[in-house]
């Protein structure tokens, strides 16, 4: 399968224009090759992995974890430096999904509140929201059928339709009307003179993390036990508690990664706890929630094991392959 329309179907999954302003989704290194038979996803882009992807043969990696933040050096050796040898020398690519994948409306970061079966869920921070847009312009001839389904059919139109007097109305997203706005004027000939407003409501959000409703509350060290029989079998193998401990748990937010921050967040929305990672000093001080940190990798790991899956069901004729890797924190229990 060609390399470019591997691309597009993870760009589907996680839309490159939804990731934080930050952030670095998308091609890490640009490889030579135009085909390739074999996908591997990973968590981390570390030498030791992506030898262990590439020696497997494949011609693209995927991983969660961008190689780099901000340009760097090829004179300095290193990580950074190792990985992009190994990936050239191979004419192969690498590619990350980070915060795109992370706020991928129903994507595989929100693993946790669907095994959870959370109920009436919502974003616990929302990062964008899309509001669309209602067009409206006249044709004197009536739109044919091939480019109203033409229009319909982009992914930012949500319907189009035409009255009797020959007024042509459009709603789609506000980022995607100026490419569907040059479809229509291709489609016609012209460009026609556009009345553009904006609808009032948001038509979609994305952001990070999820609070809901268990389907029954449970008593709090039940509920531990069924948080432990989710968490990958390969991470550090315990976990951390800080704030007040309820006796029964009701509510529950998580944001995988590094999500610390938002522990007030999930206090405000009602939460009975909050799983995360990274949690530091002073914030467990302050912790208004029982913050349960399960560290950086726990909830990474599972969602790129999902991830790959889902990758595998739409690549066809694509081994895809996910490497499973460890949580960097080593225990040491003190006699």
């Amino acid at each position: 399968m060609k390399i470019k329309d591997i691309f597009t179907e993870i760009r589907n999954m996680a839309p490159e224009g939804n990731q934080s302003s930050w952030d670095n989704s998308g091609v890490q290194v640009a490889g030579r090759a135009v085909e390739t038979a074999r996908v591997a996803v990973c968590l981390e882009p570390t030498p030791a992995m992506i030898d262990a992807c590439l020696d497997w043969g494949a011609g693209a990696v995927v991983t969660h974890h961008p190689l780099y933040m901000k340009p760097m050096s090829l004179g300095v050796p290193g990580r950074f430096l190792d990985v992009v040898r190994r990936v050239v020398r191979d004419d192969a690519w690498l590619y990350s999904a980070h915060t795109s994948l992370d706020v991928s409306p129903g994507g595989p970061a929100f693993w946790l509140g669907s095994e959870l079966g959370l109920r009436e869920t919502r974003l616990l921070e929302v990062e964008r929201g899309a509001c669309p847009v209602e067009v409206s312009f006249y044709l004197e001839e009536p739109i044919s059928r091939e480019a109203a389904d033409l229009w319909a059919g982009r992914e930012a139109v949500h319907s189009v339709s035409q009255s009797r007097s020959g007024e042509v109305r459009v709603v789609c997203d506000g980022e995607g009307w100026p490419a569907v706005a040059d479809a229509i004027a291709f489609a016609v000939g012209r460009r026609p003179i556009f009345y553009v407003h904006e609808l009032a409501a948001p038509h979609s959000e994305v952001g990070f993390g999820q609070v809901g409703r268990l389907p029954e509350p449970m008593g709090f060290d039940a509920f531990a036990a069924v948080l432990d029989g989710l968490l990958p079998a390969n991470d550090r193998g315990f976990w951390t508690l800080s704030g007040p401990q309820p006796e029964r748990v009701a509510t529950v937010a998580y944001c995988g990664g590094s999500g610390a921050s938002l522990a007030g967040v999930a206090a405000r929305a009602g939460a009975d706890v909050f799983i995360t990672g990274d949690m530091k000093y002073h914030p467990a001080v302050d912790a208004e929630v029982c913050v349960i940190d399960v560290g950086h990798f726990s909830l990474e790991e599972e969602m790129m094991r999902r991830f790959a899956q889902l990758l595998g069901a739409r690549l066809q004729g694509v081994e895809v392959r996910f490497f499973p890797g460890g949580d960097p924190f080593r225990v040491r229990v003190r006699n």
